[in-house]
């Protein structure tokens, strides 16, 4: 009696579960058209269904441990694919002013999506039990799912309230999951200096927001010269950690799991926050931010789908000529907008009016075909879930 009770739950949460997963595709559409109240509702719905199911049939508490992991992974996803529509809904319309805690949000939503997944598998992966995160994991996703509300009816005045409460329930989530991970004895250890290096990136790239950003104007070019150059600046430590972390990892022993899992992703996260400011400047289109983020996004799944076999998918030649060329690219730009060096060349307005969009053009090309090249090295992975 008491396990067909349970098997019940179990199916009626996955039954909920997928009902929200599906509710999301017309969304999309609703967002891009314009039936705001529509959109609006559609997510009111997932917000009930979220709360009734985290807090009345709790089926997470007898949940498989794999399933839970995935289904939380994809419901991430397309909560961070929502709030990215929204953001370039608002780039793409010149009526509205796009805020840079939106920006941020976006990067903050989907660094929860990532680091979540990262650590659920390395405590599974060590045969420990599947943690949902507790209290604050179910409010910030409440809280995520309010404030899609509020972004969508362009509640002006609430916008940044709710992005703000809703960074700070993500922090104490997350918080709340390193304290679960790292009070065990076995992880009662600090992080190594190479992984520091990793994670000061992530901790940078809002930083990285605020510089670009600094005068609350879209246009980089009319940012403050200091403020451009300290932008360049910090690309350039990216890239100079991103070298450091992997060359002292293999040079002092210090390759670790979480070390292979965290790199590509500080990579991820500070490189996708710099297209989407060039987005937002219009030194890239939106095909080309999505394209490269279909990419990442697609590439990671597939890392986590290795992972659960057991499996570490490493870096291979494409994926590192093709962070080089994002690195060197994004270097381009971002010295070309340093506009008083670059007058005394002849014509130089009229070349630059086509470089930025030349070399995103030529970085998303490389994107695209260095997924293509994972996918087809991993094609072992794929035929164990196709």
């Amino acid at each position: 009696m008491r396990r067909g009770l349970l098997i019940n739950r179990q199916i009626y949460g996955r039954i909920l579960r997928i009902i929200r997963l599906v509710a999301y595709i017309p969304m999309f559409y609703f967002l891009w058209e314009g039936y705001l109240s529509l959109a609006a509702g559609t997510v009111s719905v997932l917000l009930i269904i979220a709360w009734y199911m985290s807090f009345v049939v709790r089926s997470q508490e007898i949940e498989k441990p794999y399933y839970q992991l995935w289904l939380s992974f994809i419901e991430g996803l397309t909560a961070f694919a929502v709030m990215l529509c929204i953001f370039i809904r608002d780039t793409l319309n010149p009526d509205v002013e796009v805020k840079t805690i939106l920006a941020i949000g976006c990067v903050v939503i989907l660094a929860r999506v990532v680091l979540r997944t990262l650590f659920s598998l390395a405590i599974l992966r060590e045969g420990k039990p599947y943690y949902s995160g507790g209290f604050w994991a179910k409010f910030s996703v409440l809280s995520i799912n309010v404030t899609m509300i509020i972004y969508i009816l362009d509640i002006e005045h609430y916008q940044q309230i709710s992005m703000g409460i809703t960074m700070l329930l993500i922090f104490a989530s997350l918080v709340s999951l390193l304290y679960y991970y790292y009070r065990d004895p076995d992880h009662r250890r600090p992080l190594s200096v190479v992984n520091q290096l990793t994670m000061s990136r992530i901790v940078l790239t809002p930083v990285f927001l605020w510089v670009f950003f600094y005068d609350n104007n879209l246009n980089y070019q009319d940012n403050s010269l200091v403020f451009k150059v300290l932008a360049f600046v910090m690309v350039v430590a990216f890239m100079v950690t991103d070298f450091l972390d992997g060359h002292l990892a293999r040079k002092w022993g210090e390759v670790s799991t979480l070390g292979k899992y965290l790199d590509p992703f500080s990579d991820k996260i500070s490189n996708m926050t710099v297209f989407l400011c060039f987005l937002a400047s219009d030194y890239a289109s939106v095909w080309m931010v999505a394209l490269i983020y279909f990419r990442e996004a697609s590439v990671e799944t597939l890392r986590t789908l290795a992972a659960a076999e057991g499996i570490i998918i490493p870096a291979r030649r494409s994926g590192k000529w093709k962070t080089a060329i994002q690195g060197t690219g994004i270097l381009i730009i971002l010295v070309g907008a340093l506009d008083p060096i670059f007058q005394i060349i002849p014509n130089w307005n009229a070349i630059w009016c086509y470089l930025p969009y030349s070399i995103m053009s030529f970085i998303t090309l490389v994107t695209i075909v260095s997924g293509i090249d994972y996918f087809v090295a991993s094609k072992d992975v794929l035929k164990k879930y196709v």
